[in-house]
């Protein structure tokens, strides 16, 4: 896609088919040398506010008040995500300082080895790797996006897993508790693949994440197959007829019985009826 209406569009839908409380958010990565956006239009937290803000702050606003952020080294006060996953700043015998500050002051994990084995997966860019980014709703985006997270309730995730998926995809997570919406955001940017996030501490105290969000990441290239695959997983088995959209009581679910006929849906009877013979000897 090209034009920007083209993902404000999608943003809109996403907003209605997924009943979202709050707006998909869409980042765009700024390598060096590139234009920002003007300054009418975004957010520079430490020239605007005076002193510089958390990233996840920085998605509370953006989803739930509409603002769009230009964010930097200059504009984050955690140094964690500012130092080792985007590379914004860089520290002596990088990024040791930032593992030895959680082991020694915070204790996410059992030790400083636990510490560091626990983000052994984590994607990160290198420093100075990258400029800075923006944040901004998608439906109202002011530049093409790399990547759109979204904050949603676990029967909006099941629905975007299911369209991520309907292609023939597999989502693959990695989830240690801690620097979620950091790491999500710049895994997907690098793999190009969608993931799923359980909201950290910092999401949660910082940007507000409640008990039932969670987050779903989608890299720009697959965005419009996640918008058109909604609400297309199972559609064989849906409508007015079908069993399956009465919910059983009985666990064993094919003996229940409706008008006489189990309740089982055909694709577990077509298997049934594939069941090899198997002769005792």
């Amino acid at each position: 896609m090209k034009d920007l209406n083209d993902y404000k569009k999608i943003g809109e839908e996403l907003i209605d088919k997924l009943k979202l409380t709050t707006f998909p958010i869409a980042v765009k990565i700024f390598k060096k040398g590139e234009e920002i956006p003007p300054s009418g239009k975004i957010i520079r937290p430490n020239q605007f506010f005076g002193e510089a803000v958390a990233t996840c702050t920085s998605h509370l606003w953006c989803r739930r008040s509409g603002l769009s952020f230009y964010i930097e080294g200059e504009d984050i006060s955690c140094s964690p995500s500012c130092y080792l996953y985007f590379g914004l700043e860089e520290t002596e015998n990088h990024p040791e300082p930032v593992y030895e500050s959680w082991a020694r002051y915070a204790g996410f994990k059992r030790n400083l080895a636990a510490e560091k084995s626990s983000r052994a997966t984590d994607a990160t860019f290198k420093p100075g790797e990258i400029e800075g980014f923006l944040i901004s709703p998608l439906h109202i985006t002011i530049a093409k996006p790399d990547v759109i997270i979204i904050f949603c309730t676990p029967l909006s995730l099941g629905h975007l897993i299911l369209a991520a998926t309907y292609d023939g995809d597999c989502i693959n997570s990695d989830f240690n508790g801690m620097e979620a919406s950091c790491k999500g955001l710049v895994k997907t940017y690098q793999s190009k693949k969608c993931n799923i996030a359980c909201p950290g501490l910092g999401d949660r105290m910082l940007g507000n994440a409640q008990d039932n969000e969670m987050m779903f990441f989608i890299p720009e290239s697959k965005l419009e197959m996640v918008a058109n695959n909604i609400f297309k997983a199972g559609s064989k088995q849906q409508g007015p007829k079908s069993k399956m959209t009465i919910p059983h009581i009985i666990t064993s679910v094919g003996s229940q019985r409706m008008y006489g006929q189990t309740a089982d849906p055909p694709q577990w009877k077509y298997v049934r009826r594939k069941k090899k013979i198997s002769f005792l000897v």
